[in-house]
């Protein structure tokens, strides 16, 4: 009964399957005897959802009027879409990328900006390039708009980013459609926890700009910047990477509040636009809008009306940076326990920078590995023939001597 563009179709989404094998796990032998690395929110020492107080402050007192009803606009609300630009772009974003048209549209978390953008910029039959670490849905949201995927090798024998074959598959790309949708999950990319620097995307950008007969959209999804610990001055360098880039290449970020302001359940986000191309940026904004309409609507305006009240006062801005910071020195202290044992440990993992997520890459063995480390109450999620491990959400005492257990189920079928 089914169209048939969408015969066929079945998710298998195992971070929720395993997620509740952990869960299940919980109940019948306690919390202190179960690790679960499944989840992909930030949890704090206690293993409870880490809320900010300041959010919790500001979102309780919000008036009702901003609680309960429709979003002014279909993109959202007029100050919320200054205070994300302002977020990722910082505050002087008009002075140093003059000349640029930018423009936002708030969206249904991160998932929704990554919808939005794949939908109305890929073309039918055409292929997203992605790495070949990446968070899986990448791949389901090609597919349901009717695309297809090619990715290419994240990382390099020396563990860089593989510029060289990022390169050779857009030129392959590049040959067969016009609009070519490109995604790079940094900083903090999901699954691994890597982050690309400066030079590596001087090198990007510089290879992009030679693509004359193409267009191309560099969807750059940063839903875990907020926890990143690149300093300041580097981030402008990058940000201002865009300025002068010619009217064939459409730069969007992906924002997510999930991550930003640990809100996961209000689903919200935004899309980002950078063009040197005015009518690239209305096309953007009426396009988007039009699919905002006919998906969702629009978002939730409490969500909305919080991030911006946050961050238009100055005070309550500098109590979230805060207590940011205490989170961010957290996922750092969990990360230094694990790599330091790791390497103890002679346990290969993908480059780590900052971030949820550490990755094990294991190979054929990988399903056994996973299910002997079930066996012992470890559960962790499958990406490819590795397995992720999320700090963000597994306490200190737990990630001590983690490293070791893993490293012994992956011997334990090393021949096999």
């Amino acid at each position: 009964m089914l169209a048939k563009r969408y015969t066929g179709k079945k998710l298998v989404d195992n971070i929720f399957a395993t997620s509740k094998k952990a869960k299940q796990a919980i109940v019948k032998f306690g919390k202190e005897n179960v690790i679960n690395a499944t989840i992909g929110s930030l949890y704090d020492e206690d293993e409870k959802l880490a809320v900010y107080d300041v959010v919790e402050s500001v979102y309780r007192n919000l008036p009702p009027e901003d609680l309960y009803a429709y979003a002014t606009n279909v993109i959202g609300e007029d100050d919320y879409l200054e205070e994300v630009i302002k977020a990722l772009l910082f505050e002087d974003y008009k002075e140093k990328l003059k000349g640029l048209y930018i423009a936002s549209v708030a969206t249904t978390g991160g998932t929704g900006a990554i919808s939005n953008t794949i939908k109305n910029y890929m073309d039918t039959g055409d292929k997203v390039l992605l790495p070949n670490w990446m968070w899986g849905t990448y791949k389901n949201i090609a597919i349901e708009n009717g695309g297809q995927i090619e990715t290419y090798q994240l990382f390099d024998k020396n563990g860089d980013f593989n510029f060289e074959d990022f390169k050779d598959k857009v030129l392959e790309l590049a040959k067969t459609q016009k609009n070519i949708v490109i995604i790079i999950n940094e900083p903090s990319h999901n699954p691994t926890g890597f982050r690309m620097t400066y030079e590596e995307w001087v090198k990007v950008i510089e290879f992009i700009e030679t693509i004359k007969d193409n267009n191309l959209i560099i969807i750059r999804d940063v839903a875990y910047f907020e926890y990143d610990n690149r300093n300041e001055k580097e981030n402008r360098k990058i940000r201002e990477l865009v300025i002068g880039l010619p009217k064939n290449i459409l730069v969007i970020y992906a924002f997510s509040l999930s991550k930003a302001l640990s809100i996961y359940g209000m689903r919200i986000g935004a899309q980002i636009a950078v063009s040197s191309d005015e009518k690239v940026i209305q096309e953007f904004k009426d396009a988007n809008a039009f699919s905002c309409r006919t998906t969702w609507s629009n978002v939730p305006k409490g969500g909305m009306k919080l991030f911006a009240t946050i961050m238009k006062n100055p005070e309550l801005k500098a109590k979230f940076i805060k207590e940011k910071q205490t989170y961010i020195a957290l996922l750092s202290e969990r990360a230094k326990i694990f790599l330091t044992e790791a390497k103890e440990e002679n346990l290969e993992i993908l480059p780590y920078k900052s971030g949820f997520f550490i990755t094990v890459p294991i190979g054929e063995t990988v399903d056994k590995v996973i299910e002997d480390l079930e066996s012992k109450n470890i559960f962790v999620i499958k990406f490819d023939t590795g397995i992720r491990i999320g700090i963000c959400s597994v306490p200190k005492k737990k990630i001590k001597g983690l490293a070791k257990k893993i490293k012994e189920s992956i011997e334990k079928f090393k021949n096999q």
